[in-house]
């Protein structure tokens, strides 16, 4: 695994046939989602999974987040832990609008056409997707006392 500018890259995709297991940390830079408040590390514990030209990337996400409850105001800390699922196909031309035709099973897969996977949009996507649209920091909040 390689870490570069908002880039996770599995490099080399040739690795043997079956299951290689990693751990990396990317910071809120990386992912380039800065505007959040995470406290610590972003974590990512997955595993490939390679059978001929698909790759399958499943695993888990683990952050901590400073959020504002929409109820009362206050700022509280939250844990997420998130999974993540996503098949990758090795083609030799790229698939454009023009010559796509969506499938069920396309909603869960990414082509791709380098040596090398990039993983970064599927980590950002998982994160970003996890995040409540309005926090709030319990259910039975009794919301802004005046």
């Amino acid at each position: 695994m390689a870490v570069t500018k908002n880039k996770l890259h599995v490099k080399h995709i040739n690795f043997k046939e079956g299951k290689q297991k990693f751990h990396q940390e990317v910071t809120v830079e990386d992912l380039d989602i800065a505007k959040l408040n995470f406290i610590g590390p972003i974590a990512i514990d997955a595993e490939l999974f390679k059978n001929g030209d698909t790759v399958v990337v499943s695993g888990n996400i683990t952050f901590r987040l400073l959020l504002s409850c929409v109820s009362c105001l206050e700022n509280y800390e939250k844990d997420f832990s998130q999974d993540l699922y996503q098949e990758y196909v090795k083609t030799t031309k790229p698939m454009t609008v023009e010559t796509a035709r969506l499938e069920g099973i396309d909603f869960v897969r990414e082509y791709f056409t380098a040596d090398y996977l990039d993983l970064m949009p599927i980590i950002r996507d998982t994160i970003l997707l996890a995040i409540p649209l309005a926090p709030w920091c319990r259910e039975d909040c009794p919301g802004v006392i005046a």
